[in-house]
């Protein structure tokens, strides 16, 4: 595992690799921004909107760092091998990531109600988001060379 986080580390000191996680981060945090009102979140969620938002901040971060892992991994080798991770990780974050864009997506395909079935409006779901995105990050880190330092 440690040497694992190393070759994480390695990747994003890279300027490169970096800045695209950076950019990720920026973007999906835009996103939230845009598409949460944490006062009305306040009034109808109480206390518990904090929670969903800390997540939502931490799903930010693992998104950023998976999308830097994976276009290393697609320059090393110049193919992507892992579509279906990447199709997956987005997907996960954009359905179960985001607060607003959950219930919106899930909208336009018509699986709103499947969403009310929930005790704690959805956020189970950010859940198996945030195990998705890390067992996608072990796996790209684990596919992943060793990167000198």
């Amino acid at each position: 595992m440690n040497n694992r986080i190393i070759n994480i580390i390695g990747i994003l000191k890279q300027k490169k690799y970096l800045a695209i996680s950076i950019i990720t981060f920026a973007v999906f945090i835009g996103i939230i921004n845009y598409f949460n009102d944490i006062e009305q979140q306040l009034g109808n969620l109480g206390n518990f909107a904090y929670l969903q938002l800390g997540t939502d901040v931490i799903i930010a971060a693992l998104f950023a760092i998976f999308i830097g892992l994976f276009i290393f991994q697609y320059d090393t080798k110049k193919e992507l091998s892992e579509k279906k991770g990447l199709v997956g990780g987005a997907l996960g974050v954009l359905f179960f990531g985001c607060a607003a864009c959950n219930i919106t997506l899930a909208g336009y395909l018509g699986l709103a109600g499947f969403l009310s079935v929930f005790p704690w409006y959805g956020y189970e779901l950010k859940i198996v988001a945030l195990g998705v995105l890390l067992i996608s990050i072990v796996r790209l880190s684990k596919l992943t060379c060793s990167v000198k330092l």
